[in-house]
């Protein structure tokens, strides 16, 4: 693999999450001018964008195949939500690559598997067909997000309603991995060798910030202050990660010892977020204007 201002609220959160992602695609796809306001810094170029991507939610490149995978969160409907495939030109390719799913968010790719969250279950689909192979789900899970994949061939999927993180492990037994109110309701995840990034959504009126998590001794440290309602995480260099804050739109430059820097604005909502370093493209998902904006930033 798709406002919260009080840890007791988190519940409600997610359904207005969803419900605010779920605004008319038809309106929002035709009225770029008026949905988006963008102030960019000198490092980030609008170049394009793929439009009626109905509530977009994530996005990630699969540099074998050059195809960019985004998850559509749908309109309400059970079974509406689905991947779809787009181009790096922004050209959409097919928009039901895996169908049938719910509100999907997170996605992780292998060679031959793409992996969604989808509300209470981890999807597991054919990379090559789009196929759903398998589904898996947990006692105690209440709202899956985003998906990352370890060195050793491990699903990991933070539960950002329960400040949870669940796995899946390379022998298919999939459960609870970590419970703990540290994660701060934990949205977006990245796995750098033995340290996992969390992008918290946050239980404070302020929203979250990033903390690392030792994958050995399942400690978790602060590396930001509150910066907002983070949600996507992401590599840019050696020495800097990407995160998007959903409420304000922004995206930020992160260096490993927590200072920031803000890249681009594009407006609320801007979801898991996607870099292609080699082609210094930078992807934003936008929910409530259900399309995926290109910028270059190199």
């Amino acid at each position: 693999m798709k406002t919260l201002y009080t840890l007791f609220a988190i519940s409600a959160v997610c359904i207005s999450c969803n419900t605010n992602k779920k605004a008319d695609t038809s309106k929002n796809a035709t009225t770029t001018a008026e949905t988006i306001t963008t102030e960019q810094t000198s490092k980030a170029t609008f170049l394009t964008e793929t439009v009626g991507l109905s509530h977009c939610e994530s996005a990630v490149y699969d540099a074998q195949r050059d195809v960019i995978y985004a998850s559509l969160i749908g309109d309400r409907a059970l079974g509406d939500g689905s991947v779809a495939t787009v181009g790096v030109d922004g050209k959409l390719i097919n928009a039901q690559f895996v169908s049938g799913l719910n509100d999907p968010k997170g996605i992780a790719i292998t060679k031959d598997r793409l992996y969604v969250s989808d509300v209470t279950e981890l999807i597991e689909a054919d990379i090559t067909t789009g196929k759903v192979l398998k589904k898996h789900t947990a006692e105690g899970i209440e709202f899956l997000n985003d998906v990352a994949i370890a060195a050793d061939g491990a699903i990991y999927v933070s539960d950002t309603r329960a400040s949870k993180v669940f796995k899946l492990d390379t022998d298919g037994t999939f459960g609870l991995w970590l419970d703990d109110p540290k994660l701060d309701s934990p949205n977006g995840l990245l796995i750098q060798g033995n340290t996992m990034y969390v992008a918290s959504w946050g239980g404070a009126p302020e929203g979250g910030r990033v903390s690392k998590l030792d994958m050995s001794t399942k400690k978790i440290v602060p590396v930001t202050e509150i910066i907002g309602n983070l949600d996507g995480i992401r590599p840019y260099d050696t020495n800097h990660l990407l995160i998007s804050d959903w409420r304000s739109g922004k995206t930020h430059l992160m260096n490993y010892d927590g200072t920031t820097k803000e890249v681009v604005t594009v407006g609320q909502s801007v979801g898991d977020i996607a870099y292609i370093k080699e082609k210094n493209l930078l992807l934003l998902p936008m929910n409530k204007q259900s399309r995926l904006l290109f910028y270059e930033l190199k």
